[in-house]
This record gives C-alpha cells, sequence and structure tokens, in this order.
C-alpha cells in the first residue's frame, strides 16, 4: 500500500491540526485503565501530552519519523515522560502488553487495504492483556462521502510563526465509495503575504463499514462493548453520526 507521506508536513502539522474535542474521552478512558496505555498513530501528540500530563504511564507508537521527533522535542520541553517508539502497526512488536490501546482521529483508516487492517487488529490483540479494551475511531462513510466529492476547499488560515498557512483539500471516492483518493496542498505565505513555499501531500484511506471492521475485528480475537457516533458516548446512528467508535475488548 501507498503511506500517507507525513513527513513532508510533519513542521506544518500543530499548525492546522488544534481539535480538542475528543480529549475529555481519551483522558476519561485512559484514567479509568488499570495500567499502561498504547497509543498508535500518536502523531506529534495532540492526544499524548494530555495523557501524560494528567499521569498516564503511556507508550507512543508512529511510522512516521518527523512527526515523532516533534513529540519528542515538546515531552522534553515540558519535561514529561512518555515512551516512544517508530514503529508500523501493521507489524507491531514491542515486547510488552497493555491495558488499554487507544488509536484516535480516524487515523485506521489510512490502512486502506483489508489485510493491512487485518494484520493491524491481529498486532494490537497480541500486545493487550485478557480482558484489556482496545478504542478505535473512524469516520462513518454514510457521513464521509457527502463532502469526498473532488471539489476543491479551503479546510483553513492558520497562524505560523513568520507568516501564514492555508491549507487546500480536494477528495472524491473511489472503489464503489470504498476509499477516498484526494490531494492537500499547503500554501506558506510570509508577513507581507507573499507565497514562499507550497508543499502537497497525496491522501487515500479507506471507509470501512460497520460490518467489515466488526468482522475482521472478531477474526482478530477482539469483540464490541460499546459503539458511539461521537465522542459524547451518543449511540452510532448509521446515517447522521459523524464517527464510528469502536470499544473492543480482548
Amino acid at each position: 500500500m501507498d503511506d500517507i507521506r507525513w513527513d513532508g508536513v510533519a513542521s506544518l502539522y500543530d499548525a492546522y491540526v488544534t481539535a480538542t474535542f475528543d480529549l475529555p474521552f481519551f483522558l476519561a478512558e485512559a484514567k479509568a485503565a488499570s495500567g499502561p496505555v498504547l497509543e498508535l498513530m500518536a502523531g506529534t501528540g495532540r492526544v499524548s501530552l494530555p495523557l501524560v500530563e494528567a499521569g498516564v504511564a503511556l507508550t507512543c507508537v508512529d511510522a512516521s519519523a518527523e512527526m515523532l521527533s516533534r513529540l519528542r522535542e515538546k515531552l522534553a520541553r515540558r519535561q514529561m515522560q512518555a515512551q516512544v517508539v517508530q514503529a508500523d502497526v501493521r507489524t507491531l512488536d514491542l515486547g510488552q502488553s497493555f491495558d488499554l490501546a487507544i488509536l484516535p482521529f480516524n487515523s485506521f483508516s489510512e490502512l486502506a487495504e483489508p489485510a493491512d487492517q487485518e494484520r493491524a487488529l491481529a498486532a494490537i490483540h497480541r500486545h493487550l492483556r485478557p480482558g484489556a479494551t482496545f478504542i478505535c475511531t473512524l469516520h462513518n462513510p454514510s457521513v464521509r462521502r457527502r463532502s469526498a466529492d473532488g471539489q476543491p476547499r479551503l479546510v483553513g488560515r492558520y497562524p505560523l510563526d513568520d507568516g501564514t498557512l492555508l491549507l487546500w483539500s480536494a477528495a472524491r471516492c473511489v472503489a464503489d465509495g470504498g476509499l477516498v483518493e484526494g490531494v492537500q496542498v499547503y500554501e506558506e505565505y510570509d508577513s507581507e503575504g507573499m507565497l514562499r513555499r507550497q508543499r502537497m501531500l497525496d491522501m487515500r484511506f479507506a471507509l470501512i463499514e460497520r460490518a467489515d471492521f466488526e468482522r475482521r475485528a472478531a477474526a482478530a480475537g477482539f469483540r464490541v462493548t460499546e459503539l458511539y457516533g461521537d465522542y459524547d458516548r451518543s449511540p452510532f446512528l448509521p446515517e447522521t453520526s459523524p464517527y464510528i467508535i469502536w470499544t473492543l475488548r480482548r
């Protein structure tokens, strides 16, 4: 599969990814865990830092060296400690077991091929103690398809230390609506409004149907304990919920 090349935009990631809406949910789940917590596809630490600050014994895993470099810098600057590991979730082998694993921000969808999803679920299962929990967040395909129409959109305008970032995105459904392919364009402007640099990031992710994910999770040894449609723990409604938030038990 072609992985999304986050290394190329890691220096900009924190400027435009500032969401906090899911933090109370993950803080509550992590604090309720009786032992160490594994965060997968952790990126630059948007979720990691609040968890560590709350006293969670956290291991952070991501495949991107540049994203993790920024996470390590933030931890050092704040004099906070977490285990940070560069690894692919599909081939994860940490030699440790955990009481909770989380995979925030719909990032599991970046495993676009079913075989890769199956490998990842099996690897995560191996890293959990009996009775432990895995929380996996996904787009609701019915809702996400509505904005994957191929039209370019301005995602937002974000301040940089020495200028402004404009982020554009265009994405469309392919493979009978099972995949989304597109591009994100990053335009960096100086303080006088002159374009200084432009970067492009190819995007490809799966829209994973509820039945398909549940079948693959069961094959890996998980059973579903909760299914939410949003981070307020509201029930999943197939046509309107923005997310499918899975709570799985090993």
